[in-house]
């Protein structure tokens, strides 16, 4: 089953002070030889023309079964930057609600995801990916007290969810050029960047993954 999913209803801020380019990142495969698993980062290929996924990087926060008893893989696109505060959307207050809000995806009922990488609040670690979900109030009280900053908490406007056979399918789609969907392991701060624009992230992870000989450039990038 899906762990507790931490949202709250409704609908620019801080800034990282690492530089996402200079972090590693370890590739689990592309196509239908890729691994994924909770912690992962699925990066589209060029190819692909959805308008939530192309250019999209989409960090898996969760596995399991949704409402309707469907095994699904859930993530957020980590560099889809909305014009919006998380708290002129909702009633996150103090520091913390100057904090930009992204769009996850196109699923969700218009509700709020909370990723972070503080282990002062409740909630279990995604993954082996050092980024936890929820706690919003125990957040609100650290960031306010100084104690953490908020850099270090994402806040996200829905999420994408993939059935396995809409998974399945994705990852077999690959073209004539051997560009697939991929699927990498990466340092928190990547996916906790508030510096990306649209598809920022997911240049940067596609000419990682040229530089390790795991992509061939295509001729759309």
């Amino acid at each position: 089953m899906y762990r507790y999913i931490t949202l709250f209803t409704g609908l620019i801020a801080s800034t990282a002070s690492f530089s996402a380019s200079n972090e590693p990142i370890r590739f689990l495969g592309k196509g239908p030889n890729a691994i994924v698993r909770e912690g992962s980062v699925l990066i589209a290929p060029s190819h692909e023309y959805n308008h939530f996924l192309m250019r999209a990087a989409v960090f898996v926060f969760a596995l399991g079964l949704n409402e309707l008893n469907e095994y699904c893989v859930r993530g957020v696109i980590v560099d889809h930057p909305t014009p919006f505060a998380i708290g002129e959307m909702s009633g996150v207050e103090g520091k913390l609600g100057e904090n930009l809000l992204w769009r996850g995806g196109d699923m969700g009922n218009e509700a709020a995801i909370l990723l972070h990488s503080c282990d002062e609040t409740e909630g279990e670690m995604i993954g082996m990916s050092g980024i936890y979900q929820g706690g919003l109030q125990d957040a609100m009280k650290l960031v306010d007290a100084g104690k953490v900053t908020g850099d270090d908490f994402k806040f996200f406007f829905n999420y994408i969810e993939f059935t396995e056979s809409e998974l399945d399918n994705l990852l077999k789609d690959v073209d004539s050029d051997g560009d697939a969907w991929a699927s990498v392991e990466v340092n928190q701060n990547v996916i906790l960047s508030s510096e990306y624009g649209r598809g920022d992230c997911w240049s940067m992870l596609r000419n990682k993954l040229r530089d390790q000989g795991a992509l061939e450039k295509s001729a759309e990038e």
